[in-house]
C-alpha cells in the first residue's frame, strides 16, 4: 500500500491533501478511488491510515479519513550517517537511493583528494535538489517515516566537526592489513549514533586519514574483499540492520 509524505501535521479525522504531487500519483497515476486506503506520514514522522473519501478533479485535492497506525517503525534504532566522496552521477544518486532504503537518516557527498567529480557552485544547488527527491521518493517506497537529509560538504576535513557517538572511516588500507575485528568490536558498545566515511574510487589519502583519525575518527575494514566506492556504504548499512534490527537482543 502506498505511502506518502506531507509537510502538516495530521490530527485523527478528516484531512485534505492539498499536495498536487500526491494528487497526480493517487488520482491520475495509480486511479484510486473513494474508499480506496492509503497511508500518509505527517511532519512529525507519525503514521496515518487514510481512507479516499473524495477526490476533488477541478482543485486537484483530495480528502481522506485518517486513523493513526500501530504499524511499528521502520527506522533504525540508530541514527545513521554515510558519508560518501563525490562520484559519478549515477553512482550518487544510486547511493542515495539504496542508502534511503537501507535505514541511513542523513546522507553526506564531499570532494576529497582523490575524488575523479568535483560540482561547480553553480550547479550544487540543483543536485542537491534532485538528489533530496530521490531520498523522499526512495523513503516512500521503503516506508520509512523519515526523509533522510542529504548534504553536501565542499571539502572532507568538514566532517571533522561532526560529533556522533561512533566515528568511522572504511579504509581501504585496513583491509588489505586483514583488520576485521574493531567494526564488530565497536557495534558490541552500545550507541545513539554513528557516521561512517567512504572514499571515492582511488581511495582515501593517508594525509585525509590522519586528519580525520587525529579528530575521533576510526579506521576499520570491511571485511576480506576491496569493495567498489558504491558497494561499501551498502555492506556498512547492511551490518549495522544486523547488529541493532535482526540480532537485537
Amino acid at each position: 500500500m502506498e505511502q506518502y509524505f506531507v509537510k502538516e501535521t495530521i490530527k485523527q479525522g478528516l484531512f485534505e491533501i492539498s499536495d498536487k504531487e500526491i494528487y497526480k500519483h493517487v488520482a491520475t497515476v495509480l486511479r484510486h478511488r473513494i474508499g480506496d486506503v492509503i497511508y500518509l506520514v505527517d511532519e512529525n514522522s507519525e503514521l496515518f491510515e487514510s481512507t479516499i473519501k473524495n477526490i476533488d478533479a477541478e482543485n486537484k485535492l483530495i480528502s481522506v479519513e485518517t486513523v493513526k497506525s500501530d504499524k511499528p517503525s521502520t527506522e533504525m534504532p540508530i541514527d545513521v550517517t554515510i558519508a560518501c566522496s563525490l562520484s559519478k552521477k549515477d553512482k550518487v544518486e544510486w547511493i542515495t537511493q539504496k542508502s534511503t532504503e537501507l535505514g541511513a537518516k542523513r546522507i553526506v557527498f564531499f570532494n576529497s583528494k582523490y575524488s575523479i567529480m568535483h560540482w561547480k557552485s553553480n550547479v550544487v544547488e540543483k543536485k542537491m535538489l534532485r538528489l533530496q527527491e530521490i531520498a523522499k521518493n526512495a523513503a516512500q517506497q521503503s516506508k520509512r517515516r523519515i526523509i533522510p537529509e542529504v548534504i553536501y560538504l565542499k571539502d572532507i576535513s568538514e566532517l571533522n566537526k561532526f560529533t556522533e557517538d561512533l566515528k568511522l572511516i572504511a579504509y581501504e588500507e585496513s583491509a588489505k592489513d586483514g583488520e576485521s575485528s574493531i567494526l564488530a568490536q565497536s557495534l558490541n558498545k552500545p550507541h545513539n549514533s554513528v557516521v561512517c566515511v567512504f572514499g571515492p574510487e582511488g581511495g582515501i589519502s593517508s594525509d585525509e586519514v590522519t586528519d580525520l583519525e587525529s579528530n575521533g575518527f576510526v579506521s576499520i575494514g570491511l571485511g576480506p574483499r576491496i569493495m567498489r566506492a558504491e558497494t561499501a556504504p551498502m555492506y556498512f548499512l547492511s551490518v549495522l540492520s544486523y547488529s541493532y534490527e535482526l540480532n537485537s537482543k
